[in-house]
């Protein structure tokens, strides 16, 4: 095919991004955040009056809607973040002490993995004056494994069970890979953790609002989630939802105000204000109550991925990455032979309005396990709630297009 210029005329757009933030946002959640702004705009616990116990109800009614959601014991276990990255590292940061030993996998998104190395790095970073004290430190420092993954994305609990040490404290897996699009095993992961007496996290940033969760029936401990992808709700929110008998003992990773004992200034660290430090982003809390309350986890979205995946498999000089089992979420990843992804991403855009995502996608290791990483990573075609088959049937043609 030869590429014109970028059409005058442009098409209409195609959001085809879904997995790094939905388009558009569920309407109702929409609504009543721009309502709560408009005719509310308090914050809680900072006053007694009444739009400030306006404000203190639609928390409540958020924590109360996201528990319910994920099947948590009771509303006491929700913590409001300002994303999924946030949630993440208040977990890592919360629960993890010296001497710890990790294990997580390697379809990890960034937002897990550097958290990780992060705070494996700042363990290590003291000279030893002797072997005594050498010897301490490393008994001191946090390390962490990474179990692979195979060519679908998929991790077997095999494959963790066998780098578990009798120190991993913390097993933190994602519950499907936003590359592929495979969903991993969480019942057979939690019980490895279980029989290691160790805690199991699960970052749920690309299922949340697709699939179903039950963080009691899947033995999760820590649930991170970031709001503004399958739920729907507005950016700048996330979750943190953590098991009862850990909530006293999690760590705060930022303090400050918290409208409560204002005579101290020493660190509070109460659960949840060990998370929820400051002013809280009530307009995205209340979007994500709406968010919760409407969440379809049904997977209405499941015939429009096998159509993609159908029509993708019929095209000459494609190589699609993937499950394409029904253990997925709307993800299809794919390089065309003798495209550069980034030019096949612009391609799609200038010239057919179609908007997806190209390169490694924030998640590098698991590009080694699957094969991408000598392609600068895949083609990204992600759907959401709101995707049609007209939108598939868009991304299908203008491929065929380009590909001639």
């Amino acid at each position: 095919m030869t590429v014109s210029p970028e059409r005058v005329d442009r098409p209409r757009r195609v959001y085809l991004d879904h997995a790094a933030t939905s388009w558009p946002k569920l309407p109702a959640a929409v609504e009543a955040a721009f309502r709560f702004v408009q005719e509310c705009g308090a914050t809680t616990g900072r006053g007694s009056y009444r739009s400030a116990q306006t404000a203190q109800t639609w928390l409540s009614d958020a924590r109360l809607a996201l528990a319910k959601l994920v099947h948590a014991p009771n509303s006491a276990c929700v913590a409001f973040c300002t994303s999924g990255t946030h949630a993440l590292n208040a977990a890592l940061c919360g629960w993890l002490q010296p001497g710890d030993h990790v294990l997580t996998t390697a379809i990890e998104h960034n937002s897990l993995l550097r958290p990780l190395s992060s705070i494996a790095l700042r363990s290590a970073q003291v000279t030893p004056s002797s072997s005594a004290v050498e010897s301490t430190l490393r008994e001191r420092m946090l390390n962490f494994s990474i179990a692979p993954c195979d060519e679908r994305g998929f991790v077997s609990p095999e494959s963790i069970a066998n780098l578990i040490q009798p120190n991993t404290r913390l097993i933190a897996v994602g519950h499907a890979s936003n590359v592929t699009g495979t969903v991993q095993p969480l019942a057979e992961i939690a019980e490895i953790a279980r029989r290691q007496e160790a805690k199991f996290l699960v970052d749920a940033s690309q299922t949340l609002g697709y699939l179903p969760l039950d963080v009691q029936a899947m033995g999760i401990d820590l649930l991170a989630a970031a709001g503004h992808k399958g739920l729907r709700a507005l950016p700048g929110t996330g979750v943190l939802v953590v098991a009862p008998d850990m909530q006293s003992r999690l760590q705060p990773v930022l303090t400050g105000g918290t409208g409560t004992a204002s005579e101290l200034i020493d660190a509070i660290a109460p659960w949840p204000l060990s998370v929820e430090v400051g002013n809280l982003n009530l307009p995205g809390i209340v979007s994500l109550a709406i968010a919760a309350r409407q969440a379809d986890t049904s997977q209405s979205w499941r015939p429009l991925l096998e159509q993609l995946q159908a029509g993708l498999r019929e095209m000459s000089g494609v190589r699609m990455f993937g499950s394409g089992s029904a253990a997925s979420i709307p993800v299809a990843s794919l390089t065309v032979d003798g495209w550069d992804n980034h030019d096949l991403a612009n391609v799609l855009d200038a010239n057919f309005g179609i908007e997806t995502r190209a390169g490694l996608h924030c998640a590098a290791k698991i590009h080694d396990c699957i094969g991408s990483t000598a392609t600068g990573g895949t083609l990204r075609i992600s759907l959401g709630h709101d995707s049609t088959g007209e939108d598939v049937e868009s991304v299908l043609t203008a491929l065929r297009e380009i590909i001639g």
